[in-house]
C-alpha cells in the first residue's frame, strides 16, 4: 500500500537553494550545517522523523523542509530560534542567488509537489 502524501507543502526547493549556493560559496556550509545539525537534535528531542512523510518524489524523501514545518508546530524553542535566526539566514542565502535562480528554485518546488502519475 502506497504512503500518503505529506499534508506539507514545498514553496521553494530547500535542496536546489541550497546546491546553487553551495556552488558559488563553499563556506557557506559552515553557516548552514550547524543549523541543520540543530534541527536534527531538535527533531529527534520532539520525536520527529521528516522521512516518514510521503513525498510523490524520492528527491524530497528527507527534506529539511518537513523537519521545519513539525518543529515550528510542535518546538516553542524552536520556533524562538528560528524567528530570530531565520530572517538572517534567508537573507544571506538569497544575496548569494539570482532572482532566476530564486524563480527556478519556486517551479522546482511546484513541480515536486505534484503527484506522480502511476506507472
Amino acid at each position: 500500500m502506497p504512503q500518503k502524501l505529506s499534508p506539507i507543502v514545498c514553496k521553494n526547493c530547500a535542496l536546489l537553494l541550497v546546491r546553487r549556493v553551495y556552488g558559488k560559496h563553499r563556506w557557506f556550509r559552515l553557516v548552514r550545517e550547524p543549523l541543520v545539525f540543530g534541527m536534527r537534535v531538535l527533531a529527534w528531542w520532539n520525536g520527529i522523523d521528516a522521512r516518514s512523510h510521503g513525498v510523490s518524489n524520492a528527491e524530497c524523501h528527507g527534506c529539511v523542509r518537513f523537519m521545519k514545518a513539525e518543529l515550528e508546530e510542535k518546538s516553542p524553542f524552536f520556533c524562538f530560534l528560528n524567528d530570530h535566526i531565520g530572517p538572517w539566514f534567508r537573507t544571506a542565502r538569497d544575496s548569494m542567488l539570482t532572482q532566476v535562480e530564486l524563480d527556478e528554485a519556486k517551479r522546482h518546488a511546484e513541480e515536486m509537489m505534484k503527484p506522480k502519475p502511476e506507472e
